[in-house]
């Protein structure tokens, strides 16, 4: 068995063209997709956008006047004492300007200081992207919505020069707080438990992340093992074509007349397929992390729990490998072999996400996908790069070793058995 598992290495090692496709390639295709589309998927440069914040509304003067409104409302000495009390604790003014120079905010937003007509200036000469403008009443009409259940007629405005996507995620964020805010003090005057401090909502870059803190999974991450397990498919029709020349020099039945036996033959392109994709697989992602530190600061654990997935993927590649190959010895039309091969692995490449994601695709082709040899080991390498779990790991595992067996078992069942004439 190994004179045959030899003979399949060296007549792949002797097509030097084939080598340079087979190991280049892929890498070259994730160099250019990466740099191609990394503008598109991941800003390098965080979003920067200047701001000042008018304020016309006095919150002292807001809160004589909601007082006078209670005052005049049908209510009990109890209900208004509650509600003045309420109020009292309630500064919308501060909340608003506490969330501008928060945290959250403070990698994109630069709050500065200006009166209405400077800021106003400041915009124009292109020096200010926008002006938070919080107009009179503002303080009277927050507490009488949240508190007295009125229609608010008071709102935060932000004025800019022109339309840009910065001052939209501005808009967004903003409006987006003070309706938190407004949710949580009216769920409060109700009697519902809120918590003391609002949610803020995230701003800034959009990190693609679990709500559970998972960690990122990168467009080049996506390439890298798209494009990897791709090639490695491909590896196991590189391998069994190579059977369409040694069946028109004869070789099989040279084989079939000596003491060999013929599954021999077979078991050799399973394994030379086996460590071929491995080697490529392992080539190919030690140099684009070389080139593209495509996967960061990741521990012994991640590697092995990586190569393990992409293993049990190589097995798969070498079942296929040894299915084309009896197809080819099976079939009398080379071409009908070669045929087939190339739609059982475009069908792969499509379906399981190798040429692009699936997310916009109708939910039974992403199901199908996720069930493929290639689409199976990119939602295990998802997983595995967010939650690093070894248990997530365990069914792809077994998956792609079951769809090997089935593979080999299907290629020895049509495999030509000597002593046939």
């Amino acid at each position: 068995m190994g004179a045959f598992i030899k003979k399949d290495l060296l007549v792949f090692w002797r097509d030097r063209k084939e080598i340079l496709m087979a190991l280049l390639l892929p890498i070259l295709i994730i160099v250019i997709l990466n740099f191609a589309f990394s503008g598109l998927f991941k800003d390098e440069k965080a979003m920067q956008i200047d701001i000042s914040v008018v304020q016309e509304d006095n919150v002292k003067k807001g809160k004589e006047q909601f007082a006078a409104a209670v005052e005049a409302k049908g209510l009990s000495s109890e209900e208004k004492s509650v509600l003045l009390a309420e109020a009292d604790k309630l500064d919308p003014v501060k909340l608003i300007h506490d969330f501008l120079n928060s945290s959250d905010l403070k990698d994109w937003v630069t709050v500065k200081n200006f009166s209405e007509q400077e800021a106003a200036e400041q915009v124009k000469n292109g020096d200010l992207d926008a002006i938070i403008k919080i107009p009179e009443g503002f303080t009277f009409e927050s507490l009488s919505g949240v508190l007295l259940g009125e229609t608010s007629q008071g709102s935060v405005t932000i004025l800019s020069e022109e339309e840009s996507s910065e001052v939209s995620t501005l808009q967004e964020v903003v409006h987006t707080f003070v309706n938190t805010v407004n949710t949580q003090f009216a769920l409060g005057s109700k009697g519902v438990q809120a918590t003391g401090e609002p949610i803020l909502p995230k701003g800034g870059k959009e990190v693609v992340e679990g709500d559970d803190g998972a960690d990122a999974y990168t467009i080049s991450q996506y390439f890298s093992i798209a494009i990897g397990t791709l090639f490695a498919l491909f590896m196991a029709q590189t391998v069994s074509l190579k059977t369409m020349t040694e069946k028109r020099e004869q070789v099989f039945n040279r084989i079939l007349l000596t003491n060999s036996h013929p599954l021999s033959f077979l078991i050799g392109k399973t394994v030379s397929a086996f460590i071929l994709a491995i080697l490529q697989i392992a080539i190919t992602l030690t140099v684009v992390q070389l080139l593209l530190d495509v996967f960061p600061d990741k521990s012994f654990t991640f590697w092995a729990g990586l190569m393990v997935v992409l293993i049990a993927f190589a097995l798969t590649v070498g079942g296929l490998s040894a299915l084309f190959t009896a197809l080819t010895l099976h079939l009398s039309d080379t071409n009908a072999a070669s045929g087939i091969s190339t739609l059982v692995i475009m069908g792969f490449g499509v379906l399981g996400g190798s040429f692009f994601p699936l997310e916009g695709l109708p939910d039974p082709i992403q199901k199908i996908g996720e069930w493929t040899p290639n689409g199976l080991t990119q939602t295990a390498l998802i997983e595995w790069v967010q939650y690093s779990h070894f248990n997530d790991l365990l069914f792809p595992i077994i998956f792609l070793m079951g769809v090997f067996i089935i593979c080999f078992a299907i290629s020895v069942s049509i495999f030509p058995k000597r002593g046939r004439s």
